[in-house]
């Protein structure tokens, strides 16, 4: 089973902003205790050429388990997100390829 991506990508009015809302999304995922069935990740990035925009991206290797991390995202990580406003585009997508280089 193919893994099942989302990325989601905010920009807000300014750098302060955008780590604001990083620090409450440290604390929400941290407070995460879905029981889930395999392996699950998180990541949040702050982009290097404007800190007022930031992506977490989001892994999970079983659609129940996306589904399972969608409702609880839904209701606790959304409604804070929404309360700065951002611009927020998201992909939900099903990973097709996957290359690595390096460490040989």
């Amino acid at each position: 089973m193919p893994e099942i991506r989302r990325t989601i990508m905010n920009s807000f009015k300014d750098a302060q902003e955008c780590q604001m809302f990083i620090m409450i999304l440290k604390q929400k995922w941290s407070e995460f205790d879905g029981k889930l069935k395999d392996k699950f990740t998180v990541e949040i990035a702050t982009d290097v050429a404007d800190a007022s925009k930031h992506t977490a991206y989001l892994t999970a290797q079983s659609v129940e388990d996306f589904k399972i991390v969608d409702e609880w995202a839904k209701k606790e990580v959304l409604p804070l997100r929404n309360r700065f406003s951002p611009k927020s585009n998201t992909f939900t997508c099903e990973l097709e390829a996957r290359f690595e280089f390096g460490d040989d």
